[in-house]
């Protein structure tokens, strides 16, 4: 049997699948066929001439686990003893001939399991290799059956042992032989391989089963019965195993039939007697199984090894196809190296397309590489190396270096092959030239620096380079220091014990230290000593590199005095910066209580509190109003700008509604323009738009720069527009307000300027329109302690917009 274990569809594993109802199935179909066997036995004969119910009964046996057994093989006894009882056999014989059937069962069993643990699986039937010991089971079985059932004949009925034992000895095996084989292959997925279409299936099995049928149908007598032989051989080659077994039951059951008939060969000729006849028969039924069978599991077998090679095949040229290093197969030729394949990105490093190189010898597309590629070869297909590898330069655009190793592949299908690998190591090598490059330049450049001493010392600081500069700056020439004289001995020692914290093993780490030339000169030097360590982090030296700094240091201590000087500038600068700010603070509330006062005043004349006012009297206190206002808003710019560095730590943050504080602006505002001024206010239409800030401070920046445009903008229009936008981020999103007037507009050149203090754009000036030039410079200053962003975008003549970007309150 074969050894490969397959699951789950083993023929154990489906009929244990199948329970009670499929062994139920199983005793109904012993019992009818032993029934029918019994009934259609020749008169003259203690015995059926064929007994199928044997094949079924041992296929139940075997395709169950053992633990059954004794339970079915007590079941084929009570079964094929009540069908011999059933046919008027007296009880006692009926049982023995019930005991020989479930004996055959179990010995045929036995045989097929022997070797194989109690609990495994059946393995199904699947090569020719499989089939002798079937046989053998068969064999063991059909004379057990044989033995028993003549030895009750002979006892019982005083019949002959030995023709009653030939009898049922070829009736069991030749049913046997040709129901088994069918059970062993249910379930087997390999048993159910066919590449032939099903049409021609079936004009096969109708050809086969047409021709036993003529052959041994009433009518014919001629010796013909090895006619259909071929037809199955034709099956084999055409037909899955599985199929072909069936089709070998049915003809089995074609030929037992009409025979029994007395027709074909054996049943329509009076000169032979029923047992010859019976035995011709038998005989042709193994003929049919044996023709059939071995060819079948042959062919099956070889049907199998070549999908599982082309699998395999398919794998290997996917796996190909889909490696990142390029891959060529070639087969070797007296000319050179035939290719049969390569992937993409060997064509990619070869510069070719991959049909262009397809069949042509790859000797000839290596250029002057080819002879050494073609000798490597053929070394290794004569036995003499088994691989070889060496780098090459291909002359593709652009140049490229490759890693060529070649294995030979010997006994293929294709015969003798060698696969080449490619390795781009173009990359590798060009940065390695770069760096062999770079550490010449850095060799040579470390040897021209003269102006600065560097020393490379080993493990323990004992010098082992020293460039020029080092000779030029403390004397010392190369075979001086070299090998001979450690990085301390350099340093004044009377320094480096004053200064030990600063040390390391002994040696300066870092820091302006006092040199010994060689002629006993003391020399400043700035030092930096780096621990050399190779890939593994273990200290392999140090690199001591050293520039004189002794005027820098006369230099530095001249700077410092200086620095000392601007200090006190400062100093003495922010002391005015102060006096002026509280002059500032002080003026501007002087003025600003008399200036509330008078506003009062024209407030009250405008309300007729005093008297009637006519209406040149009412625009002449409109226009004071104005003006007052205007300089209310002056004042208070100046109180703003006194006191912008405290205005982040007094500013009182909460969150408060942007569009509530516009409207307010735009209402505070709306006096100052003239009757020619449009004033337009925009709000989103989806509700509150929240930040966080001081109320106080932000209506300052908003009103100064509404107020801006408002001014600068004669009978023109003023509009102001509140929006948000969101942030890819998944951070809260911007509150953006927007003023945009039809104003003067201010010069690009100047517009860089706009946020500096006490700055006035030209053509404000140019308009005699009043200012400080402080109002842009007090928003930026207020936006920005909000963590807010102002910009402005103008055009001379055509207008300016102001945009004051603001973070959305977290909760917005």
């Amino acid at each position: 049997m074969s050894l490969t274990p397959w699951a789950p569809s083993t023929p154990t594993a489906l009929l244990a699948g199948r329970g009670l109802p499929g062994v139920a199935l199983g005793y109904v179909a012993v019992f009818v066929l032993a029934v029918l066997s019994v009934h259609f036995a020749p008169p003259d004969s203690d015995v059926a001439t064929w007994w199928p119910a044997a094949g079924v009964g041992s296929a139940m046996v075997v395709l169950s686990p053992p633990r059954h057994w004794p339970a079915l093989l007590g079941g084929v006894l009570v079964v094929t003893g009540a069908a011999n009882a059933l046919e008027g056999r007296g009880l006692e014989v009926a049982a023995l001939f019930g005991l020989g059937n479930a004996a055959e069962s179990l010995v045929l069993a036995l045989v097929l399991r022997a070797g194989r643990a109690p609990r495994s699986s059946l393995v199904p039937m699947r090569a020719p290799e499989d089939l002798p010991r079937v046989l053998v089971a068969i064999a063991a079985g059909a004379m057990t059956a044989g033995t028993l059932v003549a030895a009750t004949v002979a006892i019982a009925l005083e019949g002959s042992f030995a023709a009653t034992w030939t009898n049922v000895t070829a009736a069991h095996g030749a049913a046997t032989l040709l129901i088994l084989p069918l059970a062993l292959m249910v379930g087997d997925p390999q048993a159910r391989l066919s590449d032939d279409p099903r049409v021609l299936q079936a004009v096969q099995v109708v050809a086969t089963l047409g021709a036993f049928a003529l052959v041994h149908h009433s009518g014919q007598s001629l010796p013909l019965a090895f006619l259909p032989l071929p037809l199955l051989v034709w099956g084999a080659q055409v037909l899955s195993p599985r199929a072909l077994a069936l089709e070998a039951l049915a003809a089995g059951l074609i030929v037992t039939a009409l025979a029994t008939e007395g027709g074909g060969p054996f049943g329509s000729d009076g000169d032979i007697s029923a047992r010859v006849r019976d035995a011709l028969v038998q005989l042709d039924l193994v003929v049919i199984a044996l023709v059939s069978l071995p060819l079948a599991l042959n062919v099956s077998q070889r049907r199998a090894a070549l999908r599982e090679a082309v699998a395999v095949g398919e794998t290997y040229r996917r796996s190909m196809t889909e490696s990142v290093i390029g891959t060529l197969l070639l087969r070797p030729t007296d000319g050179g190296l035939h290719v049969l394949d390569l992937n993409e990105p060997a064509g990619d490093l070869l510069g070719v397309r991959r049909d262009d190189l397809l069949g042509r010898d790859w000797a000839d597309a290596l250029g002057p590489h080819g002879g050494l590629v073609v000798d490597a070869a053929r070394e290794m297909t004569a036995g003499r190396r088994s691989g070889w590898e060496h780098e090459l330069w291909f002359a593709t655009e652009p140049a490229r270096c490759v890693r060529l190793a070649l294995s030979w592949v010997p006994d293929t299908s294709s015969g003798d092959l060698v696969v080449a690998q490619l390795v781009d190591l173009t990359e590798q090598r060009v940065a390695q030239r770069s760096l062999e490059k770079e550490l010449g330049f850095n060799a040579a450049l470390l040897d021209a620096t003269t102006g600065i001493s560097i020393i490379a010392a080993d493990r323990d600081g004992l010098a082992t380079y020293v460039n020029r500069g080092t000779r030029r700056l403390l004397g010392y020439a190369p075979s001086d220091l070299v090998g001979r004289r450690h990085l301390v001995d350099l340093y004044d020692p009377e320094e480096l014990r004053e200064r030990p914290a600063e040390t390391e093993l002994g040696a300066p780490v870092s820091g302006d230290w006092t040199f010994v030339g060689a002629d006993g000169r003391r020399l400043r030097v700035s030092v930096s000593v780096t621990p050399l360590r190779d890939a593994a982090g273990e200290l392999i030296g140090y690199l001591q590199v050293g520039e004189d700094v002794t005027e820098r240091a006369l230099a530095q201590d001249a700077l410092r005095a200086a620095l000392e000087k601007e200090r006190q500038g400062v100093e003495e600068l922010e002391r005015l910066d102060r006096s002026k700010s509280d002059f500032l603070a002080t003026v501007s509330h002087e003025l600003r209580t008399p200036m509330t006062s008078i506003m009062g005043f024209n407030e009250l004349l405008a309300s007729e509190a005093v008297g009637p006012v006519n209406e040149r009297q009412r625009e002449l206190l409109r226009r004071g109003t104005r003006a007052g206002q205007r300089l209310l808003g002056l004042i208070e710019n100046i109180l703003t700008m006194s006191r912008t560095e405290s205005l982040v730590e007094s500013a009182h943050h909460v969150p408060l509604d942007l569009g509530a504080l516009l409207v307010r602006v735009v209402e505070t505002t709306e006096p100052l323009g003239d009757g020619e001024l449009t004033v337009t206010l925009t709000l989103p239409p989806s509700g509150d738009v929240r930040v966080v800030g001081d109320a106080a401070q932000l209506e300052r920046a908003l009103v100064n720069v509404v107020s801006n445009a408002m001014k600068f903008t004669p009978g023109g229009e003023v509009r102001v527009a509140l929006g948000s936008v969101g942030d890819d981020a998944g951070q809260p999103g911007r509150a953006v307000v927007t003023v945009e007037d039809t104003g003067i507009g201010i010069p690009v050149e100047e517009q860089g300027r706009l946020f500096e203090r006490f700055f006035r754009a030209s053509s404000a000036v140019r308009a005699s329109i009043p200012g400080t030039g402080l109002g842009l410079a007090i928003v930026r200053t207020i936006v920005q302690a909000h963590a807010g962003t102002v910009t402005v975008d103008s055009q001379p003549g055509e207008g300016t917009t102001v945009r004051i970007s603001l973070p959305l309150h977290p909760s917005r």
